[in-house]
């Protein structure tokens, strides 16, 4: 702690904020949160994962493998004996990083605890990790089943978004655009996915185009149905897709994930078809909500093509600003993290 005398003669005692690093990343969670808190004067640094996903074939592919996560685990060891904190992205990662960071605060995201944990090859370290860490955060309000059951003190933390790095609303020239945002798997509930798409495409004919991710196991049978897929891309391209579109159609999970809440970041309309009862202490402003299913969720997409439903882009956009501002985001892990290094003395 340090002193200062202020303008009236009081002292005011401001607290040190613990230097922190972040490994991995996900939802662009960490890239967010780092930039906020260096805009504040923050020490949060990054360290990515050790490599790309991908297949080790064979013995020599296994040898590199080893070789490359040796090298990162030394690294992080390093680099974790300079930083007070060290903030792990995913439980799925803890398997690698506790070898350099048995010390660490855990941000679980999604898969890690709602499926991970539950593979018999990886659940019991995912499980005592989450016992282990010095604190815990989770991401989506769905993950808190998975999660308190092991934590009773996990802390909420809503997918940070800034706001202001997304370009606004601005439905591309031509034929109308239908954008499903999500991939094509069953963790987003792909099968109600395939049967909205199936509708939307008997509905509109060739007034509008539906559009979705080549991603995921289920891409094939989208485009099947006569969804345009495009490519992945990078995320500015996957933002502009979003913005760009008339309507964007949420997934069908019964969640907000970094995907939807990136177009609703945009103010672009956005129908999901399914309800929403994890947030009714502040309703998202969503059209279709579920109330009538899959045909509510089409009639929606219908509704807001014609011009029939009323769209405010500033007060979708200030939702977002609200319930997921990255500077509110980082107010709560900083003072997380000041307690995680008060408890220590």
């Amino acid at each position: 702690m340090t002193a200062a005398a202020g303008a009236d003669g009081t002292v005011a005692t401001a607290v040190r904020q613990p230097s922190v690093l972040h490994v991995n990343e996900a939802a662009f969670t960490a890239q967010r949160m780092i930039a906020e808190a260096t805009r504040r004067g923050y020490a949060w640094h990054h360290l990515p994962k050790a490599a790309p996903a991908q297949e080790w074939r064979g013995p020599t592919g296994q040898a590199r493998r080893a070789l490359i996560g040796a090298a990162w685990v030394a690294r992080l060891r390093v680099l974790a004996r300079r930083h007070d904190i060290v903030h792990v992205h995913s439980a799925s990662t803890l398997a690698h990083s506790r070898l350099g960071a048995p010390r660490y605060v855990l941000h679980c995201h999604g898969t890690d605890v709602r499926t991970a944990q539950y593979d018999p090859a990886r659940g019991g370290g995912i499980r005592a990790g989450l016992r282990d860490a010095e604190a815990v955060f989770y991401s989506t309000p769905d993950l808190a089943e998975h999660v308190l059951a092991h934590r009773a003190d996990a802390v909420y933390l809503p997918v940070p978004i800034d706001v202001d790095a997304i370009a606004p609303w601005a439905p591309v020239a031509g034929r109308p655009r239908v954008v499903f945002a999500s991939r094509w798997t069953p963790d987003k509930d792909s099968t109600t996915q395939l049967k909205v798409a199936a509708e939307l495409v008997a509905a509109l004919g060739e007034r509008a185009e539906v559009v979705g991710l080549d991603w995921g196991a289920h891409a094939a049978d989208a485009a099947a149905l006569g969804v345009r897929l495009v490519p992945r891309g990078d995320h500015a391209d996957y933002l502009a897709l979003l913005s760009g579109a008339h309507v964007v159609v949420g997934q069908a999970a019964g969640i907000l994930a970094a995907s939807e809440l990136e177009a609703l970041a945009a103010g672009t309309p956005m129908v999901v078809p399914v309800p929403l009862p994890l947030y009714a202490a502040a309703p998202p402003p969503v059209l279709g909500g579920g109330i009538g299913g899959i045909g509510d969720a089409v009639a929606a997409v219908v509704a807001s093509l014609a011009g029939s439903v009323s769209h405010d882009p500033a007060t979708v956009r200030q939702w977002v600003r609200d319930h997921h501002g990255v500077a509110h985001a980082v107010d709560t892990v900083a003072a997380v993290h000041r307690a995680v290094v008060a408890a220590r003395r």
